[in-house]
């Protein structure tokens, strides 16, 4: 199982890969897996010897290669020997290297920590932009929409506008019967949600190539956007239910669509 500290690195190191990175299609199915286990168990995530390493290799810190997870171990102050008034006070002896090395991985795992806490909390609040950081995030003119299925919703004005962020079994055009009842399922659990509370809906840059936004070889000529539902994003909600899978973008495009419902 993985620590409270491991958690915080490995989703702050993920989410850095994935957005800055420049990771193969595999590595990148590879993180989006990991990411997925990691939200969905927290601590109670189970991995391999194999995914542990492969995970820390695709997540490493360029410049700091040296730098490994110290798990499970903590360093105990040893008991100083209670000396006599008389004794001449003994020198401090300085730090080892051991010593230092811990500390300077858990100023940086501080320092990930509250990264990725502040990033958390702009996303949730629709102050940032997470899928293209070039481009700036905006509230839609109208709140009022109809959903059309688990990951896809229609403004009043007739926009359609993508969900980003995760992906939902199809229910229009499944690959199988399962698909199709988990999409029914994930379309009727958003509406349920949209229900008990206030939503927004805030619109972001699709992850398309440059001057194909608004046409039909960017995402199909739908927009993209963030739907939130007093304040969480429903992508989460659905994705802790099985619902959904992540499914995270680049700048300019897109990995394969995850459809895992049919085997």
């Amino acid at each position: 199982m993985l620590s409270d500290i491991e958690i915080t690195y490995f989703r702050s190191r993920i989410d850095d890969v994935l957005q800055s990175g420049r990771p193969t299609d595999w590595q990148r199915s590879f993180l989006v897996d990991m990411r997925g286990k990691i939200e969905r168990y927290g601590t109670r995530t189970r991995l391999s010897e194999k995914q542990l390493a492969t995970l820390k290799r695709l997540t490493a810190v360029k410049g700091d290669a040296d730098l490994r997870l110290i798990t499970n171990t903590e360093y105990v102050q040893p008991q100083q020997p209670q000396r006599l008034t008389w004794q001449k006070p003994r020198r401090r002896r300085p730090l080892r290297y051991r010593e230092i090395k811990f500390t300077v991985f858990a100023v940086m795992m501080i320092v990930c920590g509250v990264g990725y806490a502040v990033t958390e909390g702009l996303r949730i609040f629709g102050l940032g932009n997470f899928e293209t950081a070039s481009a700036a995030s905006s509230q839609f003119q109208n709140s009022d929409f109809s959903v059309t299925d688990g990951d896809t919703i229609r403004m009043r004005d007739g926009t359609p506008v993508r969900l980003v962020g995760y992906n939902t079994p199809e229910k229009f055009e499944p690959r199988c019967s399962r698909e199709a009842a988990l999409g029914n399922q994930a379309s009727e659990r958003l509406r349920q949600l949209v229900a008990a509370g206030k939503s927004t809906v805030t619109r972001i840059a699709c992850s398309c190539k440059p001057g194909t936004e608004g046409t039909s070889k960017c995402n199909y000529g739908r927009s993209c956007g963030y739907l939130r539902v007093d304040g969480r994003d429903v992508g989460q909600t659905l994705i802790s239910e099985g619902l959904a899978v992540p499914f995270i973008c680049g700048a300019t495009g897109c990995p394969p669509t995850p459809r895992p419902w049919c085997g």
